[in-house]
């Protein structure tokens, strides 16, 4: 609502709630208690203080609800996060997760206008949420339903990643992704790529110890079949995606070489590579996508 900022720190049981409205009386009205080390002046805090809630061991994130006044923190030593009214100065309701939350994130939950409903627990620890398979657990990840008075755990899911950490919600509705690229096109550009050919104009030149190829790709088939070339030979390959069905990807390296490529559909990718040794080495898509 623009009317108060909510700070939490590990090290402190309590969320502070700052007015805004006391910030900016205080700066007009010159009462600072001290300057930082730069020469910023320091508002004292009871001067822009609008309430404190002891909320429990190691509060770190908060983000909001839909409701007026209520916010969600994580708090990390407790591994619960702890639902709050910050206008009034009370906690509502907690509920552990499992386990030593660090960030989480409800819809929208960090813009003026949260959507509520649903909260992520993006948890650091799983031990023993899951069945293991070595010493390496997943991070557990809870999908928590805070849509009624009282927070109620629906579902677990493990993801193998690192640190969990910041992440934010968006509504579907206001995404609108390309599915596919117009063929021909530079990615990083968003521009049609000069290497770029249909199907039939596939070409091999060679200039000295240069060799460009325009190829084409397709399900089953990569165009051209062979590249021949001599030992020292530096190699340039564009790629063209011809397909037009969604999500039909490919890939390309050549073996032993250091070399691959992900190719969207309608995308163009470029890859280069000097053939230092002599012998055959095939050429394939990654995707086994037929």
């Amino acid at each position: 609502d623009g009317k108060y900022i909510a700070v939490g720190g590990k090290l402190d049981t309590h969320a502070s709630v700052y007015s805004f409205e006391k910030i900016q009386a205080a700066i007009q009205a010159g009462k600072f208690e001290s300057k930082d080390p730069y020469g910023v002046p320091v508002i004292g805090m009871k001067e822009a203080l609008h309430t404190q809630v002891q909320l429990g061991l190691g509060p770190l994130h908060t983000q909001y609800d839909s409701k007026p006044c209520v916010a969600y923190t994580s708090m990390y030593v407790d591994s619960q996060v702890a639902k709050w009214d910050y206008c009034q100065g009370k906690v509502l309701d907690k509920i552990s997760v499992h386990y030593n939350i660090g960030h989480l994130m409800t819809m929208e939950g960090d813009s003026a206008d949260p959507k509520g409903r649903y909260l992520v627990a993006p948890n650091k620890l799983a031990i023993d949420r899951f069945v293991p398979v070595g010493p390496l657990h997943p991070q557990n990840h809870q999908l928590i339903d805070i849509s009624n008075d009282k927070m109620q755990l629906l579902y677990d899911m493990p993801l193998p990643l690192g640190e969990p950490h910041y992440v934010v919600a968006i509504e579907a509705t206001k995404l609108k992704p390309g599915v596919r690229y117009k063929v021909g096109t530079d990615s990083r550009t968003d521009k049609p790529h000069p290497g770029a050919v249909r199907a039939g104009e596939e070409t091999t030149t060679k200039k000295g110890n240069k060799i460009e190829v325009k190829g084409t790709l397709i399900r089953s088939h990569i165009t051209p079949e062979t590249i021949e070339a001599e030992v020292g030979d530096e190699i340039t390959v564009h790629l063209t995606n011809l397909e037009r069905a969604q999500d039909e990807t490919h890939g390309f390296t050549v073996s032993t070489y250091n070399v691959h490529a992900s190719i969207e559909p309608g995308k163009t990718v470029t890859v280069k590579f000097k053939a230092d040794k002599e012998g055959v080495y095939p050429y394939y898509c990654t995707y086994f996508c037929s």
